[in-house]
């Protein structure tokens, strides 16, 4: 088990890891994706984000495999924070998270979490900071984390 930077050559994976856990998005079953947020989800847009020095993108691998994800957009905006199902509940967002906060100067972040994520933010220390907003039947929480720097 490792955490490392994402690299191009991970895109695909990275890709296939987030799209396959995407629908936790949508309000309901049964529901696609609207097109703005299939758009984010692109190979090219993971390539952007992995070369644009605003993001820093890591992945989790087990076994040579990528099974976690996490894009953070600086200063402090988390972006996405993705992690295998079948590997959930192993503590494998939570070592991404402290990962991010250790190489972080940041005092503050924020995340639009899904409303599937909220009680993982909230382990993470991470509060409500507004009202859900909601989007094509797609409804996030904002949600903030104050650093104890």
């Amino acid at each position: 088990m490792s955490i490392r930077a994402a690299i191009n050559v991970d895109v695909p994976a990275v890709s296939s890891l987030v799209k396959a856990l995407a629908h936790y998005y949508l309000d309901g079953s049964g529901e696609t994706l609207p097109s703005w947020l299939e758009d984010t989800l692109t190979h090219e847009a993971f390539l952007a984000r992995l070369s644009d020095a605003d993001y820093l993108n890591l992945v989790f691998e087990v076994s040579g495999a990528i099974v976690g994800y996490i894009s953070v957009k600086k200063p402090g905006h988390l972006y996405h924070l993705f992690v295998a199902e079948e590997f959930q509940g192993q503590g494998i967002s939570r070592s991404l998270w402290e990962h991010v906060k250790r190489q972080s100067q940041c005092s503050r972040f924020s995340v639009r979490s899904s409303i599937h994520a909220v009680p993982v933010y909230k382990r993470f220390g991470f509060l409500e900071s507004g009202p859900v907003g909601s989007r094509d039947g797609v409804s996030f929480q904002p949600m903030e984390y104050y650093c104890e720097n």
